[in-house]
């Protein structure tokens, strides 16, 4: 069976990530938006002009390198864009959106799971939008989620429990 945990680097104290876990929430996101560029969706805020150049699985290692969250966020984000789509389902996951989707979701897995984590302007350099964006993008994703960003402990084993069946693949 698929390991799908969290490792402490004793070393240096800082946890290490489980690139598959990064692989599989790219992979998850990019069967997503193959289905939803077909469709016509609702344009928001989160809809960048052009599609960024950068690929999910890339996106995910920048982020996972630079922001040092736990890879329990990475997971609670995957809730978090799962929620969002149940509660605003005109809103659809596409190549035009799911980066900046993904960012915020991991920005507010990591103020509301981690204990450590850095400024706005921080992220919004790992992201590549500007602090401005990132905070519109934070208020609106926060509204999208009816501001509840409490997951349940069963809710967030199913998902590593899917994670794992769909690694196994």
């Amino acid at each position: 069976m698929t390991e799908i945990s969290t490792q402490v680097n004793v070393k240096n104290h800082e946890r290490t990530k489980q690139p598959s876990i990064l692989k599989c929430i790219a992979t998850i996101l990019e069967e997503i938006i193959q289905e939803t560029d077909k469709l016509d969706s609702q344009q928001t805020l989160f809809h960048a002009s052009k599609i960024p150049v950068i690929s999910l699985e890339n996106y995910l290692i920048r982020i996972a390198k630079y922001a040092k969250c736990t890879d329990e966020c990475f997971v609670i984000a995957l809730i978090y864009l799962d929620k969002v789509q149940e509660l605003n389902p005109d809103i659809l996951l596409n190549s035009y959106c799911v980066h900046r989707f993904l960012i915020i979701a991991i920005v507010l897995a990591i103020k509301f799971q981690d204990d450590d984590f850095y400024r706005n302007d921080y992220y919004s350099k790992i992201a590549g939008i500007t602090l401005k964006e990132l905070n519109q993008l934070e208020s609106l994703m926060l509204e999208l989620l009816n501001y509840d960003l409490f997951i349940q402990k069963d809710l967030y084993y199913i998902y590593i429990e899917k994670l794992k069946q769909y690694q196994e693949q």
